[in-house]
């Protein structure tokens, strides 16, 4: 009996026995193969080097949004190769962290180094800090998409046209390069591609300078050729840094908002068009009308800012004077078809869409109807009452007037490019006559007027000819004082026997138009002239 549990306690204990050897046997089949899977993943290091974001282009092909150049290595950290780059480092400190691991990285000089094979030197561009030229048309990326701007607008084409490198090493199971194993690199995405805009970087960098003399007033200001519609400069302010977007949210100046596309009231500037529509229905230059420093229509007293008035006048010394009631009483001799009709074919009431989700505001212009109330025809006359305008309307405005009355579509894109150097096509100008070619001519004249014969103007230039336009645009709010806040613009265009750019200011509260708008107006376009652009 006592042979029995004997018996059952060795089969029981061979059993245990075998049990831990078939446990044995698994556990080192399941490790051989974690660290056969480890030795795979090991075997080889890849590593992704982010060269060039797709391009936004100048007219000219120069880069607007990465005009910065960077020379990039990919470096096996050898002790000989780190002390050959050392001094060509443009962030040590960031570098002296990856050289603590054993693998490849990659980090930027600021100069050229010499290829080997622990050393490969590649190419690319990258966005400096802060603004860029025409930030608001441009836009950014969140996350590498784009969220506004042009950066969002062909956000599909231009994150094709992103550039990278994909590098593999040979290393050992800790990631070490293994000494003369082959490497290998590729280059993705389509170099040089991207989006050929209107924009010309100088005018641009000339434009923005300029406006930036406004501050602390906020505004834009326009540059556009005439007879193209291209907008070769459009600049707002104050501008947003991508760099640091959650500022820019709590600034109370609003720098997200475009002002150039936006619109505000007019003002004096708008007498432009009701002179035309004047001329179109036969009321012609030499119309004679004495302003005693008011006009009354229905029973409403409007008033001149000379107070004694401007006595007896003809359409051009009233464009000259800026004087309202000249314009009130031709005005009444007008229809409000009439008035409407040319302000919509100068381009007045109507979006302009620049590209995908970038459209200016097309601004409020009154119906006929409204316009049947006698004493709103009157305000529209000098630009004030309900019309509202953007900066991109009043130069677009201006360019037809330049450009013998056709009226030209603003433009901001030329087209696509797939290697920074060709463009696959370019869109024709959308055009239609919005006056006569003598309407736009006597227009021309006036204006050139203004500026030459006003007893004090800041938009005269010194190296050129130029014709032009001032408003002091109210609107009917008042600041902490209860002064009454007006907005400032001037428009023109140059030079004068032969127009090639109109020019439209716009200084946000800035008071009087002669103040704060003719001196940028005057800058922009002698920094234009004088560099023979």
């Amino acid at each position: 009996m006592r042979k029995r549990p004997l018996r059952l306690l060795l089969i029981s204990g061979i059993l245990l026995i075998c049990m831990a050897g078939m446990i044995m046997q698994l556990y080192n089949i399941m490790h051989k193969k974690q660290v056969y899977e480890v030795s795979v993943r090991q075997g080889h290091y890849h590593l992704h080097v982010p060269l060039t974001e797709g391009t936004i282009y100048d007219r000219s092909f120069a880069p607007l949004n990465h005009p910065k150049d960077v020379i990039i290595a990919v470096v096996n950290p050898t002790p000989d190769t780190m002390a050959s780059l050392f001094a060509k480092l443009t962030d040590r400190e960031t570098v002296s962290e990856q050289i603590q691991h054993v693998s490849p990285f990659y980090c930027y000089l600021n100069e050229e180094a010499e290829p080997n094979q622990n050393l490969s030197v590649l190419h690319g561009a990258r966005k400096p800090d802060g603004p860029l030229p025409a930030q608001h048309l441009l836009g950014y990326r969140q996350n590498g998409e784009g969220a506004a701007g042009l950066e969002c607008a062909y956000s599909d084409w231009l994150a094709a046209c992103d550039t990278s490198a994909d590098v593999t090493f040979s290393v050992s199971g800790r990631g070490e390069v293994l000494v003369g194993a082959d490497r290998s690199l590729i280059i993705n995405g389509q170099e040089g591609g991207g989006v050929v805009t209107t924009i010309d970087r100088q005018i641009q960098q000339i434009t923005e300078h300029a406006l930036a003399s406004a501050a602390p007033y906020a505004g834009a200001a326009i540059v556009m050729q005439v007879g193209t519609g291209e907008l070769t400069a459009c600049a707002s302010t104050p501008v947003y840094d991508p760099d640091h977007l959650a500022d820019a949210l709590r600034n109370e100046q609003k720098p997200f908002l475009n002002r150039a596309l936006s619109a505000y009231n007019v003002g004096s500037v708008f007498k432009l068009v009701t002179a035309a529509t004047a001329l179109e229905h036969g009321i012609p230059v030499k119309f004679m009308y004495e302003c005693s420093g008011a006009i009354s229509v229905y029973g409403q007293r409007f008033r001149c800012h000379k107070q004694i008035g401007h006595g007896l006048q003809d359409m051009q010394q009233a464009l000259i004077n800026s004087c309202n009631p000249y314009f009130i009483h031709i005005s009444s001799l007008m229809t409000p078809e009439n008035m409407q009709d040319t302000a919509d074919a100068l381009g007045f009431g109507r979006k302009t869409v620049l590209a995908d989700g970038l459209i200016s505001d097309g601004g409020y212009l009154q119906s006929v109807e409204e316009l049947q109330v006698e004493a709103e025809k009157a305000n529209m006359s000098f630009g004030q009452g309900k019309l509202l305008a953007t900066p991109l309307q009043v130069c677009a405005m201006t360019a037809c007037f330049a450009d013998k009355g056709i009226y030209t579509e603003p433009k901001l894109v030329r087209g696509l490019t797939t290697d920074g150097s060709t463009l696959l096509a370019d869109s024709v100008p959308v055009q239609h006559r919005a006056v006569s070619e003598e309407t736009a001519a006597k227009i021309r004249r006036m204006t050139v007027s203004v500026i030459e014969k006003a007893k004090q103007t800041n938009g005269k230039p010194d190296n050129t000819r130029a014709a032009g336009k001032t408003s002091t645009a109210q609107t009917g709010r008042t600041d902490d004082d209860g002064n009454e806040l007006c907005h400032a613009w001037m428009t023109g265009f140059f030079p004068v026997n032969q127009p090639k750019y109109a020019v439209t200011v716009f200084i946000e509260n800035g008071g009087s138009g002669n103040e704060t708008a003719a001196p940028v107006f005057r800058e922009i376009i002698e920094q234009i002239t004088a560099a023979g652009l």
